[in-house]
């Protein structure tokens, strides 16, 4: 998998400015946890900048937003494995 050598934040700044200048919809679940994050201090939501980066690609067409949300989705979908509790328990067949 190839890496973001941006960090969380600066992508997060960067999805913000772009969602403004391509009038995505500020009230929107993903922008807003964005923004509430931004101005409270704390680490971007990881599943919010998957959805803006792949409604900016949508809107926008640029293979590059396409590369990006691709390589945070994988991330998500990483994070995800590791955190076992996420998942619902599996119900074995008796």
């Amino acid at each position: 998998m190839e890496r973001l050598d941006t960090s969380a934040a600066e992508l997060r700044d960067r999805a913000l400015v772009l969602a403004r200048e391509q009038e995505v919809d500020p009230g929107t679940w993903y922008v807003r946890v964005l923004e509430e994050g931004r101005k409270e201090g704390l680490e971007p939501d990881l599943g919010a900048l998957v959805r803006v980066y792949w409604e900016l690609q949508r809107v926008t067409g640029r293979a590059d937003l396409r590369d990006t949300w691709r390589l945070l989705a994988d991330r998500f979908w990483a994070n995800d494995d590791a955190v076992g509790e996420r998942r619902p328990p599996r119900h074995e067949d008796s």
